[in-house]
């Protein structure tokens, strides 16, 4: 039965873990109040609870459910740093743009001929 809680475990955190993380756009459409956490947390980099606390204000068991709700939506994780709890805002990696291998000799190309297009027509005048 232990395994079979394992797995279900192990399931979860691979789940979590495909979760893409933040972008700029989806910290644009958060509650204020998420989005004012957040960039502070960004800004911050790793958190403590006891930050968060200080920085929000408000009830150590009110910030928890707060990180609660933003770690269930995986922009948020939880990480052990030198033995205390941290907070970090897990950000999607940026999109590499797919560029055609052959770019350069393309503009090259175009290049060319445009230069070649305008030596004919000043040979013209």
């Amino acid at each position: 039965m232990s395994q079979g809680l394992f797995g279900r475990l192990q399931q979860e955190l691979e789940a979590r873990e495909k979760v893409a993380g933040l972008t700029m756009a989806d910290i644009l459409s958060l509650p204020s109040d998420e989005r004012q956490l957040v960039n502070w947390m960004v800004r911050a980099g790793d958190v403590a609870l006891a930050d968060v606390v200080a920085q929000l204000g408000q009830e150590e068991a009110t910030v928890q459910a707060r990180l609660a709700v933003l770690i269930e939506k995986g922009f948020v994780r939880e990480i052990s740093n030198q033995g205390v709890t941290c907070y970090q805002v897990r950000m999607a990696p940026r999109r590499k743009r797919n560029l055609p291998d052959n770019l350069w000799q393309a503009l090259d190309n175009l290049i060319d001929h445009n230069l070649d297009h305008n030596l004919d027509h000043k040979d013209e005048r």
